[in-house]
């Protein structure tokens, strides 16, 4: 994303900054189905589960627009899962 990304939610944007700057973790759900399983389970794996906060819920809105795969959820939920 040629813009940064923000939600107005220091950790969420730490993480999607860590994410953007990073190293490329090019991994893309195959459909929009498979990315909202990917956030479902990497949540479930730091023992994040729904109904979600405004903050949580922001970090899957970032998620659903990468549509990010398994390994790039993954990566998002344990960072942002360490941040607190």
């Amino acid at each position: 994303m040629s813009k940064q990304y923000e939600t107005g939610f220091a950790r969420v944007d730490a993480v999607i900054r860590s994410i953007e700057n990073g190293p490329e973790i090019g991994d893309v759900a195959e459909t929009p189905e498979k990315a909202h399983f990917y956030q479902l389970r990497a949540a479930g794996n730091v023992d994040i589960f729904e109904p979600y906060t405004e903050e949580q819920a922001a970090l899957n809105h970032y998620l659903t627009r990468k549509r990010a795969g398994k390994k790039l959820c993954d990566y998002a939920w344990r960072l942002f899962a360490q941040s607190f």
